[in-house]
């Protein structure tokens, strides 16, 4: 049987990459380099464990999760490299942060629920940001701007009904869903309002991702399940 690396000589491998007898391509990269890598290898995890569904192979999942390990590791060795941080400090700080976040699993807590843990879960989170978590301006701000805006506007419009901020009734909700549809198409019939179709549009989707938000629906999933449908309905034709 073939032997095993493990992850010290993983370790040790990237570090190798990155020196000077190393390969240029590593040497050059950066933080801001490896950003379209990082995400794009995170998406081709994704991939893989819907292949997985289909055809219960794992051999795509464990290559792709070596791939994103990879990138985890590079991001690492280059901090190490500017005296940012280091690969055990990564380990350290997620080892401890799960300690943290499972006071009943670590620290002998015990909840009522499992609605009880998530809202202890987001207290934690937000102590561990500097803040309160009763503060909806943060909680906003919090999710990163460099995330799909799909997935961001649902996180967002996830926080906004925590706080109250947007209204929650269905009728209200699908109130501006429909006035926000019948503004685009007033746009859309004026050529002077040419630049305000994108507005319209973008209010249609926020209003429909607060729908997604309220019923714990992926609207991410939604509609890559949609996609999928219409192009399997196109190839039949």
């Amino acid at each position: 049987m073939e032997r095993q690396f493990n992850f010290q000589e993983l370790h040790a491998i990237v570090a190798t990459l990155r020196s000077e007898q190393g390969c240029p391509w590593d040497r050059a990269q950066t933080h801001e380099t490896l950003k379209e890598t990082t995400i794009e290898e995170a998406y081709e995890v994704n991939q893989a464990v819907d292949d997985l569904m289909e055809t219960r192979d794992a051999s795509h999942l464990k290559e792709e999760l070596g791939d994103l390990l990879l990138q985890i590791v590079l991001h690492s060795q280059i901090a190490e490299e500017h005296g940012e941080f280091t690969l055990e400090d990564v380990i350290d700080g997620i080892a401890r942060k799960m300690i943290r976040r499972h006071p009943h699993v670590f620290g002998g807590k015990t909840y009522e629920s499992i609605e009880e843990q998530k809202e202890d879960w987001e207290r934690l989170k937000a102590m561990e940001k500097g803040h309160e978590s009763d503060r909806p301006a943060h909680e906003l701000e919090d999710v990163p701007v460099s995330f799909p805006a799909l997935l961001r506007g649902q996180k967002v419009m996830k926080k906004a009904l925590k706080y109250d901020l947007v209204s929650q009734e269905d009728e209200i909700i699908l109130k501006d869903m429909l006035q926000s549809v019948v503004d685009l198409q007033i746009a859309m019939s004026r050529p002077e309002e040419e630049d305000s179709r994108s507005e319209y549009l973008g209010k249609s989707l926020m209003a429909i991702l607060r729908m997604a938000a309220k019923y714990k629906i992926n609207a991410e999933v939604a509609l890559t399940q949609a996609i999928d449908t219409f192009i399997k309905d196109c190839s039949k034709e």
